[in-house]
């Protein structure tokens, strides 16, 4: 999708907005405060062989209670995973990151990537980590799976959304240029300022993803950011006109 094409432009208030911030700080350094505890006894529970950390506020490596996990520690070799599979742990160190994010507002859920039809004596998460594998070392997406209705490879248990940020912690390329978060409460500001497309974050195919983040890579372009404070701005702004919403109503008159 090109701005130029069908006009839509980019909103004055998200030029401003980006324009006043930078990416090491406003970007590499979002935090959100993770229940180390609660992640780390689901996966030994899953029999996992992962250990995920956090960061106290001194930036201290910790292994345990509630601490930091910047978005720069998703990455490919972060000093916050221990795991016989570097794939599975960044997924799930991405997933804990998504989930405490007040702003993200997403559920707690702990992913279930467990294949459950495989022949008996296979690895349940072969399917998983194969793809995985893949965009680690390719900074690619496998296309082994584009002729499936949605066009997205297959990975149990994960939505687009955790997938989005597993693709942007391994630097994988997809149309439009790195792939870049999606979250709901931004797309809803998209559909809000006019974009023409499905509204539920959890159907986009890849094709539709793709558009996202071309329109998403255009904006910065023309305005001269990056990529992922636009993403930023979205999220921020639907949070924004929800909290706008909600005290309006408060202040409105009781009318019966």
């Amino acid at each position: 999708m090109h701005i130029e094409d069908d006009g839509f432009e980019t909103p004055e208030a998200c030029v401003q907005w980006c324009q006043t911030r930078t990416y090491d700080l406003h970007v590499l350094d979002d935090g959100a405060r993770v229940d180390l505890d609660w992640w780390n006894a689901h996966l030994r529970e899953a029999k996992h062989e992962i250990q995920l950390y956090g960061r106290d506020d001194d930036g201290k490596v910790v292994t345990s209670g509630l601490a930091t996990v910047q978005r720069n520690d998703l990455r490919p070799g972060s000093e916050l995973i221990t795991a016989d599979h570097a794939g599975l742990g960044l997924l799930f160190l991405c997933a804990a990151w998504q989930s405490a994010h007040r702003s993200r507002r997403f559920k707690r859920r702990f992913p279930d990537v467990f294949s459950t039809q495989v022949a008996e004596g296979d690895d349940p998460l072969r399917t998983i980590k194969t793809v995985l594998d893949y965009c680690i070392k390719t900074r690619t997406m496998p296309n082994i799976h584009r002729d499936t209705w949605s066009g997205w490879p297959m990975t149990p248990g994960v939505g687009v959304s955790l997938l989005s940020a597993f693709m942007w912690a391994a630097d994988v390329s997809v149309e439009g240029g790195r792939a870049q978060l999606i979250d709901q409460f931004g797309v809803s500001t998209l559909i809000h300022e006019g974009w023409l497309e499905d509204p539920s974050v959890s159907s986009f195919t890849l094709r539709r993803y793709h558009r996202y983040n071309q329109l998403v890579t255009s904006w910065a372009t023309k305005t001269r950011t990056n990529p992922e404070l636009i993403e930023m701005w979205l999220v921020k702004r639907w949070t924004a006109r929800v909290a706008e919403a909600r005290h309006g109503e408060r202040a409105m008159p009781t009318l019966f």
